[in-house]
C-alpha cells in the first residue's frame, strides 16, 4: 500500500478478495464457470489472510515478511474500511480488526509526543507504522481519519450503549483532526509528531477524500446524536 517493497501484504488480498466476489456477482448472470472460478479464488485468499493473524501479539500484521517494525500497520484498518465486506471475519466486525487498532493506538500515544497529555476529548493522532521515517513520520490526517471512520461504521454495526460508545470513538478522532487544522482548513498529508505543525505533501487529496468518507460514515448512523 506504500510503495515501499514488494510482498504479501494483507491490504492486497483483502482487496483483491472482495473485486473477486464482485465479479462473480456480476458475472452469475453472465458466465457461470468465470463467476465459480471467481468465487474460488476469493476463497483462497480469504483463507490466505487468516495467516496473518499473530495470536501472541494480537494483531493482524500488514505483511508476511519484512521489517518487524511494520509489521502493526494502519493499512490493515483501511484494508477493512475499502474492501467493505459483511462477513465475521476480515471485515468491520471483525474482533482481531478491533484489537488491531486498538494496538496501533496504543503504539502512536506512547510514540508521538503530540500525543502526552493531550486534552481528554482527542484520541491519538496516528501515523503509518513504528519507526517510519518519510519526512516527519506522522502523524498523519488520512490515518487517524481511517480510526475515525473505522469506529463509526461499527457503530453501524452494534446497537443501544455500545452504538454510543463506538460513536463517541470516532468523534474524539474527528476532534484530534479538527485539532491540527489551521484556520485555513488545508489538510496536508502529515502534522508533526512533535509539533503538530503540517508538513510532507501540501494539500493532499488523500487527506480530504479520508474526510469525506469518515464525516459520510457518521451522517449514516441512526438513532444516535449528532
Amino acid at each position: 500500500m506504500w510503495e515501499e517493497e514488494r510482498g504479501q501484504n494483507y491490504y492486497s488480498l483483502r482487496v483483491g478478495a472482495t473485486a473477486l466476489e464482485r465479479a462473480c456477482t456480476w458475472l452469475s448472470v453472465r458466465d457461470g464457470a468465470k463467476a465459480t472460478a471467481c468465487s474460488s479464488k476469493a476463497s483462497v485468499l480469504h483463507q490466505r489472510l487468516d495467516s496473518f493473524w499473530m495470536e501472541g501479539q494480537g494483531f493482524y500484521r500488514s505483511r508476511l515478511s519484512g521489517a518487524p517494525n511494520k509489521y502493526l500497520d494502519i493499512s490493515v484498518v483501511f484494508a477493512v474500511i475499502h474492501a467493505g465486506g459483511e462477513g465475521p471475519l476480515h471485515g468491520i466486525r471483525d474482533l482481531r480488526i478491533l484489537s488491531t487498532i486498538q494496538k496501533l493506538e496504543a503504539l502512536f500515544d506512547r510514540d508521538y509526543a503530540i500525543n502526552h497529555n493531550r486534552p481528554k476529548n482527542l484520541a491519538p493522532a496516528l501515523g503509518r507504522y513504528s519507526g517510519d521515517v518519510y519526512f516527519s513520520g506522522g502523524a498523519y490526517y488520512f490515518s487517524t481519519l481511517a480510526a475515525a471512520e473505522f469506529y463509526f461504521r461499527l457503530a453501524a454495526e452494534c446497537t443501544s450503549e455500545l452504538a454510543r460508545t463506538y460513536k463517541e470513538r470516532g468523534d474524539a478522532f474527528l476532534e484530534t483532526v479538527r485539532y491540527y487544522t489551521p484556520q485555513s482548513g488545508e489538510l496536508s498529508e502529515q502534522f508533526d509528531q512533535k509539533t503538530g505543525a503540517q508538513s510532507s505533501a501540501k494539500k493532499l487529496a488523500w487527506s480530504y477524500a479520508s474526510f469525506i468518507t469518515a464525516v459520510a460514515a457518521r451522517r449514516a448512523l441512526h438513532g444516535l446524536p449528532h
